[in-house]
């Protein structure tokens, strides 16, 4: 079974779109992991309504205008960075796409900015009949939109550039020759471009359908009934490790809806919400036990690497997410591990939530532990908001350890098959790089392998 999982993550990693994009993540990844910081610090240190501006009362120890500063400042890095990650994400992906098939990859990287700009969603509110650009598509949240539009444009290079050699000094003249051969594969993107442009506009077709989203968060919010809550939530934890996280964000969020409301007074009335009316609302479950506010997945991997991986950037990664992770914050080791698009990861990223949900769920129904209802305030840990949502039972700040520990023992055997796989690729990444083989040589590589683990696996079953 193990090597059957190894031949098909192998496979999917091996992918020049899952490549271009691991690629794409560990450029950003300093940036990501800084942008993360700023994120957990004016999650938990400069909204009004958070656990820790409450607690230490930093409203009267600071005057105004420093936390209007700090506002401005952290308000402006997350922007620069997680706003307009769109931007990054589409030059870097037809960077490296192009690089692979041995194109000229600046210039790839630049002809898919301009096509993001182009293609964007229309809105006929201009009396100049320009739309202004669609800042939603360019955020981290709408990242495989834009991931995928350079990847296309890298493909566009692949089939009608040059192969080009990278040069330690390169003088004004072979500029200009570079600049001439890339004529050919930036004008069909652009015209590209231009007819997907031309056909949204007209068709009034939105890039990214908001109505599907809010029906997502809007069925896993206010479902009480777990087969409707279970495939929506894996659903939406799916389209997040696709680059896609608004559905799961608004889930995380909403707990506004007529249950929810019902659950809380329900609890204020009687002192206890061990009888509320709803006990399997998505959005409680999902906050609360199945993602631990995102903090589930994120300390489990973390822990995981630092107990079995010897890589040291893995290591210095997974340490400098730790603080970020536990309040919350996914974007930084979702990028700088990565997470996002990892096909090595997707399982176990859809296994922890789904055992959280059942596990909870079952010693809901057995009243082991009582509901979450209570409101948490914004910029608490992950792990204390059960304890907090429930007014402070201790069976499910029990709950919460057992279900941490359970999801690093469910991660471990998946982190040991990603760290072989890793490292199989990263020898064929170094005789690729040592010209030792080709492009076409590393797949060869790569179906050889796969045949080996098959008859291996053959062996072992016959004994």
């Amino acid at each position: 079974m193990e090597q059957k999982l190894v031949k098909l993550l192998l496979r999917m990693r091996e992918r020049v779109f899952f490549r271009a994009a691991q690629r794409t993540f560990a450029m950003i990844m300093p940036f990501a992991l800084i942008g993360a910081f700023f994120q957990m610090f004016s999650k938990i240190l400069l909204s009004r309504d958070s656990l820790f501006f409450n607690i230490l009362n930093l409203s009267k120890v600071f005057p105004q205008i420093v936390f209007q500063i700090a506002r401005f400042i952290s308000g402006g890095v997350i922007f620069a960075i997680f706003g307009l990650f769109g931007v990054y994400a589409a030059y870097f992906m037809a960077l490296y796409t192009a690089r692979i098939y041995n194109k000229d990859s600046k210039l790839a990287g630049i002809t898919a900015i301009i096509a993001v700009f182009l293609i964007r969603s229309p809105n006929l509110s201009m009396n100049n009949g320009f739309s202004a650009v669609d800042l939603q598509l360019l955020s981290i949240k709408r990242m495989f939109t834009t991931l995928f539009i350079g990847y296309l444009v890298g493909q566009v290079f692949r089939f009608l550039g040059q192969d080009h050699a990278i040069k330690r000094i390169e003088h004004v003249f072979d500029i200009k020759d570079r600049a001439f051969a890339a004529v050919k594969p930036v004008v069909a993107s652009l015209f590209m471009a231009v007819v997907v442009a031309s056909f949204i506009y007209v068709l009034q077709v939105k890039i990214f359908n908001s109505d599907l989203v809010t029906t997502i968060a809007d069925k896993i919010i206010t479902s009480n009934n777990l087969l409707i809550n279970v495939p929506l939530v894996l659903l939406a934890i799916f389209l997040h490790w696709l680059g896609i996280g608004t559905p799961l964000e608004l889930a995380m969020s909403g707990q506004n809806g007529g249950a929810a409301t019902a659950n809380f007074n329900y609890a204020l009335t009687h002192g206890s919400s061990w009888n509320v009316p709803f006990k399997y609302l998505g959005s409680n479950l999902v906050q609360s036990y199945g993602t631990l506010s995102g903090a589930a997945f994120t300390v489990s991997l973390i822990i995981a690497i630092l107990l079995l991986d010897r890589n040291k950037q893995n290591k210095l990664v997974a340490k400098a997410s730790i603080f970020p992770a536990l309040f919350g914050v996914f974007n930084g080791l979702g990028v700088a591990f990565p997470v996002y698009l990892n096909p090595l990861l997707v399982l176990p990223v859809l296994v922890i939530p789904l055992v959280n949900i059942v596990i909870s769920s079952l010693a809901i129904a057995l009243h082991l532990i009582p509901v979450s209802v209570y409101p948490v305030l914004a910029g608490t840990p992950g792990v204390l908001i059960p304890y907090i949502g429930t007014n402070g039972s201790w069976q499910a700040l029990l709950m919460t350890i057992i279900l941490v520990i359970l999801d690093v023992y469910i991660i471990m055997p998946f982190y040991k098959i990603n760290m072989n796989v890793q490292k199989r690729i990263a020898e064929i990444d170094a005789l690729q790089d040592s010209r030792v083989i080709s492009f076409k040589g590393r797949k060869k590589i790569i179906k050889e392998e796969l045949g080996n683990n098959e008859k291996t696996y053959a062996k072992n079953a016959t004994k």
